[in-house]
């Protein structure tokens, strides 16, 4: 069987989505060594997953885990993550005009902070699934006012790939990865932030 027929058999496998457990974190370092340029030592994903493992998705097929999708919960006032406000269609906010609007409440939202498959199993959907696994498990939480990404500007098929769940760039973070390229942030709203308590700046310790 030639190597083409070998990966269209391949691609026929079924993939499952479920939560990430302890034992899986060294087949996601894996995946994430192999597909990313950035990446994290050990402690900081069984961080993640001890803290968020209702956010901490793999992607599995024949038992190998070949993709994964990792985010953890941060209180934000910046209009920016909270999706109220784009940088990049209406220019920074003036400082004063962000401390008087956004300072005294804070809310929560998702961070998805790194999402990767590995390349030959690119093409199949397991990246939508493991985004749409994120975005309803933000959805179901009830409060989480919205998700928010670093991508590179360089990463078309991602960013286009966010633009579909309805991921909007919002700012640009200059010089944001290793090797000096900028980062997008792109947000996703998924609900009002008057809709949700927040918590008053005063009571998390910041004013």
């Amino acid at each position: 069987m030639t190597t083409e027929a070998l990966r269209k058999e391949e691609n026929k496998k079924p993939f499952i989505i479920r939560n990430a457990v302890e034992e899986d974190l060294p087949s996601v370092m894996m995946v994430n060594l192999k597909s990313l340029p950035e990446n994290y030592w050990y402690g900081f994903f069984l961080g993640i997953l001890k803290a968020w493992g209702r956010f901490f998705f793999v992607a599995e097929v024949d038992g190998v885990i070949v993709g994964y999708a990792m985010s953890r919960i941060e209180w934000t006032s910046d209009p920016v993550l909270l999706g109220l406000y784009n940088e990049l269609e209406e220019g920074p906010l003036a400082v004063m005009d962000k401390l008087k609007k956004f300072v005294s409440r804070q809310y929560r939202v998702a961070h998805l902070i790194s999402i990767a498959v590995l390349e030959e199993y690119r093409g199949r959907g397991i990246g939508t699934a493991l985004l749409q696994h994120t975005i309803q498990a933000a959805r179901e939480e009830g409060d989480i006012v919205s998700i928010y990404l670093e991508v590179r500007v360089s990463n078309t098929p991602a960013i286009r790939l966010y633009k579909k769940f309805g991921f909007k760039p919002a700012r640009i973070i200059r010089g944001y990865y290793r090797d000096g390229e900028d980062a997008y942030v792109m947000v996703l709203k998924i609900r009002d932030p008057e809709s949700t308590k927040g918590k008053s700046a005063f009571h998390l310790g910041i004013l």
